[in-house]
């Protein structure tokens, strides 16, 4: 099989040309979105792209999003690149549903297969209307796979519309360095708090900051929810590019904190991926599927909306540490971003060659582009 032609469909804003101008200003870590640029080699890449629009194109777009819950008129807008391609990527629902009601429309110009990675969509999926739902049924019905990243997002969608090919796909992302601080850490203890997912548990960790004074707790987040918030005295709120976040803030903390909601979609297992990789004990709330990122690590798990659990579990973690954290767990169990490109290359590989999908993609191990290759040569 030659390279196959993938069209990466990524929300209106992720411009992959100024993601490149941003990369090499030193603002992100990625080279492009996501990292899907790591697929180039082994599949040809073009982008969705942002067009520009006046105020009310602009109005128009945004109340279509509202109507249908995603956006079609961006990937209207980037027809001719899905028309091109022989597989899509999409990244989160927002994108794969508005790819799907295209192909429905137009199915012989719109004949790519699609890999359909869902986000959020099964958390929010029993607040629908019931029209609402038989919509996305249909659509959803049009996609060659869907990818989650969580098993609890999986059984959902499995349960709410059965009859299709869904993956439990581990997430992947860059990996941070091994914190190593110039000196020896001077003052109060750090808790590094990173995120701006609307599961983020903000109300808990305020009070958790109450209940461990001796420690500085660090919210780097761009979430307008923080600022509803009484925070005590010990925590500072703050924002931070991505560099600085991978390659600063975790080398000047003494362990990672993430707080969530219930939720379905794994929420947070990019910080506790890049915590575990930095070698720092991890405290999380159990819940999403959080415990099939964090085994194998020294990290804790405490019960959803515990602060008094969390709390403590910050204490043991902070003042006397059963081990010392591994860094390279995370890389150990497949969860660097390269991975997590790879089983999207041999996802789409397999589903062109009408081949099996390698039970691996779905394995917390390391996936390697090269064995996709000399799988597809046997």
């Amino acid at each position: 099989m030659g390279e196959p032609r993938v069209a990466v469909i990524v929300r209106y804003g992720l411009n992959p040309d100024a993601w490149r101008e941003r990369h090499a200003a030193g603002e992100v870590v990625d080279a492009t979105p996501y990292g899907y640029d790591l697929a180039d080699g082994d599949v040809s890449l073009e982008w969705s792209r942002d067009h520009a629009e006046a105020a009310p194109a602009r109005w128009m777009r945004h109340g279509v999003r509202r109507a249908l819950g995603f956006d079609f008129v961006h990937v209207w807008r980037n027809r001719d690149v899905i028309r091109r391609a022989d597989a899509v990527w999409t990244h989160t629902e927002r994108e794969h549903l508005a790819v799907a009601l295209l192909s429905s429309i137009r199915r012989r110009r719109y004949a790519a297969l699609s890999v359909a990675q869902t986000v959020w969509m099964w958390d929010e999926w029993h607040r629908y209307s019931r029209a609402r739902r038989a919509v996305y049924r249909r659509l959803l019905h049009r996609h060659a796979v869907e990818v989650v990243h969580s098993r609890v997002n999986r059984d959902i969608s499995d349960e709410a519309v059965p009859g299709r090919r869904v993956l439990r796909v581990p997430f992947g992302t860059h990996l941070a360095p091994v914190s190593t601080p110039p000196g020896p850490r001077t003052g109060a203890p750090r808790v590094l708090v990173v995120g701006n997912d609307r599961h983020r548990d903000w109300a808990l960790l305020s009070e958790v900051a109450s209940l461990v004074p001796e420690a500085a707790f660090t919210i780097v987040t761009l979430s307008p929810a923080v600022q509803s918030i009484d925070w005590p005295s010990n925590v500072t709120i703050t924002s931070m590019t991505q560099a600085d976040i991978i390659n600063r803030a975790y080398a000047e903390s003494s362990i990672v904190a993430v707080p969530l909601l219930a939720n379905a979609h794994v929420s947070g297992c990019t910080v506790t991926i890049e915590g575990m990789s930095a070698g720092l004990p991890v405290v999380a709330t159990d819940t999403g599927g959080n415990d099939e990122y964090l085994a194998g690590s020294t990290s804790t798990l405490v019960p959803v909306g515990d602060a008094a659990a969390f709390a403590a579990a910050l204490r043991t973690a902070l003042d006397s540490p059963a081990e010392t954290p591994d860094p390279s767990v995370a890389a150990r169990r497949g969860l660097s971003q390269r991975d997590y490109v790879a089983r999207f290359v041999a996802i789409t590989r397999a589903l062109l060659a009408d081949a099996p999908i390698d039970p691996s993609v779905e394995t917390f191990a390391p996936m390697h582009l090269h064995a996709v290759r000399e799988g597809e040569a046997r």
